[in-house]
């Protein structure tokens, strides 16, 4: 009977959760770069820089991830609709997943950006001084050197919060991206049984979670086994 009742929303149930996953994956390179340049602007012996860097980390990291989405969202609408009268067109509606990978994207590059920057702040002096002396240019040193052994270091951690943003990926139901939570919620109204609908969401997130955690392991044995 459960079955019966569940299965004509098997199809919208992977709809969502791959809309989830594809949000998540889409964001999380983003936030990786974002990091990496807010990390370095916020070591720069620039007083400027740095305190540009700083002021990133801290603001996006002390807003909730739902305020700097409807900011985002809500705030291209607005901008959106005084171009189209600027210019004398009728504008469209900003785009509701766009919306949310920009305000996700940022907000993580927040976060990546302190555990690089940590990582930074422990690197081996010695390795970037060797690195100047046979010659190489300080991008050179940055790039070959303290990416790659800060990238290293920190995939543990890396990992984490892509879980973590797979999970805030759900406040993007909160302006209408028809993503696995707010598809449950449809569905779950549809079938009348709310406890079966979130039970069945949660089954597809620890999936998802599973598969991720799976990835992120050998991922780790691979860099592991490059050392």
């Amino acid at each position: 009977m459960m079955l019966d009742t569940v299965a004509p929303y098997i199809g919208f149930w992977f709809q969502g959760a791959a809309l989830t996953v594809i949000l998540s994956v889409a964001c999380f390179p983003i936030s990786i770069v974002i990091g990496l340049f807010v990390a370095f602007a916020s070591l720069s012996p620039a007083k400027v820089m740095a305190r540009c860097g700083t002021a990133y980390m801290n603001l996006f990291r002390g807003l909730p991830e739902m305020m700097v989405i409807f900011i985002f969202f809500y705030g291209s609408n607005i901008a959106l609709g005084k171009i189209g009268k600027l210019i004398g067109l009728q504008m469209p509606g900003a785009n509701p997943t766009v919306a949310v990978l920009i305000a996700l994207s940022l907000q993580f590059g927040a976060y990546a950006a302190v555990i690089f920057r940590d990582w930074m702040l422990v690197l081996s002096k010695g390795l970037i001084e060797a690195g100047y002396a046979i010659g190489m240019s300080r991008w050179q040193v940055s790039r070959r050197i303290v990416v790659s052994l800060v990238m290293r270091s920190a995939t543990p951690a890396l990992g984490n919060l892509f879980l973590v943003m797979l999970k805030i990926s759900a406040l993007a139901s909160l302006i209408g991206v028809q993503e696995l939570s707010r598809t449950t919620n449809i569905i779950s109204g549809s079938i009348r049984d709310p406890l079966l609908g979130y039970s069945i969401a949660a089954i597809l997130y620890l999936f998802i979670s599973a598969v991720s955690g799976f990835v992120q392991h050998r991922f780790e044995a691979r860099i592991q086994l490059s050392r």
